[in-house]
């Protein structure tokens, strides 16, 4: 059974800035159930918001984020609603992948941004729209936030 809402919410604020860590689960346009670890951070003042999706490697092969991003947030626009969808038009999507991601190693992390469009409750995008980041690019994106390893986001979330 699809579970497109998130297993397990972890909430802090820390000054202006909340953070909110889960696992979304969604139907992937390649079928069957994909998985992701999702931080969002949200500023309060200016308002912003910023969503960076990790890739993890118990997400089913074929149904990574990159294939079905517009899914993938449009599930998360449903499971977090209230939370996000003032943000939603100027949210900032970032998509990670690193050592984490795949059962093979990957030396690096990267950090690829993604402009959605929002049409309703529908998003798009194309291949212009994804812009990968610089290290100085995403600690600007940030704002001064330091991302938490994933390995330790999913033990405290309680992900195997």
């Amino acid at each position: 059974m699809l579970k497109e809402n998130p297993v397990k919410i972890i909430r802090r604020v820390e000054g202006d800035v909340e953070h909110i860590k889960s696992i979304l689960h969604w139907h992937h346009k390649n079928g069957g159930e994909a998985h992701c670890l999702v931080r969002i951070f949200k500023w309060i003042t200016p308002p912003k918001a910023i969503a960076v999706i990790s890739e993890i490697e118990s997400n089913p092969i074929g149904l990574e984020i990159s294939d079905d991003v517009e899914g993938m947030a449009e599930a998360l626009s449903r499971s977090f609603g209230t939370d996000i969808s003032s943000r939603m038009e100027g949210m900032v999507w970032v998509v990670h992948h690193g050592r984490f991601s795949f059962f093979e190693v990957l030396h690096q992390e990267t950090f690829t941004r993604v402009d959605l469009k929002w049409r309703g409750r529908s998003a798009e995008s194309s291949l212009s729209d994804w812009h990968l980041l610089e290290a100085s690019e995403i600690r600007s994106i940030l704002d001064g936030i330091d991302l938490e390893p994933v390995h330790a986001v999913l033990a405290e979330l309680g992900w195997a």
